[in-house]
């Protein structure tokens, strides 16, 4: 029962990292200087990858806590 809730409980960090990072990864950038907007489409498809891999990660708790 530890262990369930220790794999569930380091998932879950992990799924919050991720998206966090992920989200911040698909933003765009703003020059505080210029006010211009700059796109970075390396960063958002690394967002991309991030937000598929924490999706994986919510699927594989899904399937290890109610399977």
């Amino acid at each position: 029962m530890i262990v369930k809730a220790l794999v569930t409980l380091f998932g879950l960090l992990c799924v919050i990292i991720g998206f966090t990072l992920s989200c911040a990864l698909m933003q765009d950038i703003v020059d505080p200087v210029t006010k211009r907007r700059v796109r970075d489409n390396q960063a958002r498809v690394y967002g991309m990858i991030g937000f598929a891999i924490s999706a994986a990660i919510v699927f594989g708790l899904w399937h290890y806590l109610f399977k």
